[in-house]
C-alpha cells in the first residue's frame, strides 16, 4: 500500500511537470506571436505629430523608456492548461520592472533591454521586439526597422537581457515595439513598449547640442534635415553680412546690448557648407561655446 500510495504521488508529480512544461512552451509561441504583432501595429507618419518630447540626454547611455509589469501566476478554472494535477497554493505575482537604453558601439546604433529587478517567482520565458523608428525630419517621413526577436527561456536574472543592432546614420529617431513573459506556471501576458523621445543623433550617435535662443524663441535643432548634401565649399559670410543681421534682428525683435553680441555668434541654422544661406529665416544667435558644440556636431553630419 505503501508503494502504490509513493508511486500514484510520483505519478501525479510527473503529469504536473508534462502539462506545465507544455503550458510554458505553448505560452511562448502564443507571447512570441503577440509581441511581433503589437510591435508591428505601431505605425506613425511622424514621430514629432504624435507629441514625443525633444530630449537631448547628456549621458554616455542615454535610457530611452523604462516601465513596470506584472504577471499572475495562479491558475485559474478558465484556463487552457488548468488540470486537477495543478498545485492550488497561492504563488507571488511576478513584477518585472526594465528599461531601454541606446549608444554607439563600432558604427551601429545598439538598443538594450535591461531587467532591473524581479519581485516573485522569475518568468520562465521573456521574448522582446524592438522598433526602431528613423526620419530624416521632424515631418518625416518615418522609416520602421524592425530587430529580431530578443527570446530567453530559462535562467531569467536581472541585467542585460539582449540587445539589437541598427546601421548608424544622422537622423531622428524612436524605439519602441513590445515584449511579453511567460509566468511561472505557464500563464503569459504581452505588453507594448511605448516609443520613446525624439533624438537626433550624427553618424557617430552624439546627440544634438540643442540651442533656443531666448529673444527669438528660435531653436537651432527643429529645422534640422539629415538629407542635406555637403558642397565642395561654403558660400561667403562678411562682417557685412554679421551687420545687416544684427540690424534685422534689432528691428524685429528689439535692440541687444553690445555684451549680447560680443558672446553671440551667427548661427546658420542649415550649414553653408551644406546648402545653407545668408538669408535672415536660416540664422540665430547661439552662445559661442555653444555654436562650437554645433559646429562639432555636424563634422560627423
Amino acid at each position: 500500500m505503501k508503494y502504490r500510495k509513493l508511486f500514484a504521488f510520483l505519478a501525479t508529480i510527473v503529469c504536473f511537470i508534462a502539462i506545465n512544461t507544455n503550458a510554458k512552451a505553448d505560452s511562448l509561441n502564443d507571447v512570441n506571436k503577440n509581441v511581433a504583432k503589437i510591435a508591428n501595429e505601431q505605425n506613425f507618419h511622424s514621430l514629432a505629430q504624435d507629441k514625443l518630447k525633444n530630449e537631448n540626454v547628456k549621458k554616455d547611455v542615454p535610457i530611452l523608456k523604462n516601465g513596470t509589469v506584472k504577471i499572475h501566476n495562479n491558475f485559474n478554472a478558465t484556463s487552457s492548461h488548468y488540470s486537477a494535477y495543478t498545485f492550488l497554493a497561492e504563488i507571488p505575482d511576478t513584477v518585472v520592472k526594465f528599461h531601454t537604453s541606446q549608444e554607439y558601439v563600432d558604427g551601429q546604433f545598439k538598443i538594450n533591454f535591461y531587467i532591473d529587478s524581479i519581485t516573485g517567482p522569475a518568468p520562465a520565458a521573456i521574448s522582446v521586439q524592438l522598433q526602431f523608428y528613423s526620419e530624416p525630419s521632424l515631418s518625416g517621413p518615418i522609416t520602421t526597422n524592425t530587430a529580431s526577436p530578443i527570446v530567453k527561456e530559462g535562467n531569467i536574472t536581472t541585467g542585460l537581457l539582449g540587445s539589437a543592432v541598427f546601421p548608424a546614420a544622422t537622423t531622428f529617431f524612436a524605439v519602441g515595439g513590445a515584449w511579453g513573459m511567460v509566468g511561472y506556471n505557464g500563464n503569459s501576458a504581452t505588453y507594448p513598449i511605448s516609443l520613446s523621445s525624439i533624438y537626433l543623433q550624427n553618424k557617430i550617435g552624439q546627440n544634438f547640442p540643442e540651442y533656443v535662443d531666448p529673444v527669438s524663441k528660435k531653436d537651432a535643432e527643429t529645422p534640422i534635415n539629415t538629407t542635406w548634401s555637403r558642397l565642395p565649399s561654403s558660400p561667403v559670410w562678411t562682417t557685412m553680412d554679421r551687420y545687416y543681421y544684427i540690424k534685422e534682428f534689432s528691428e524685429c525683435y528689439g535692440n541687444q546690448s553690445k555684451e549680447y553680441w560680443a558672446e553671440n555668434q551667427v548661427h546658420h541654422i542649415r550649414p553653408r557648407i551644406y546648402g545653407g544661406n545668408n538669408d535672415f529665416d536660416n540664422l540665430m544667435p547661439v552662445p559661442i561655446e555653444a555654436h562650437k558644440l554645433i559646429t562639432k556636431w555636424f563634422i560627423n553630419y
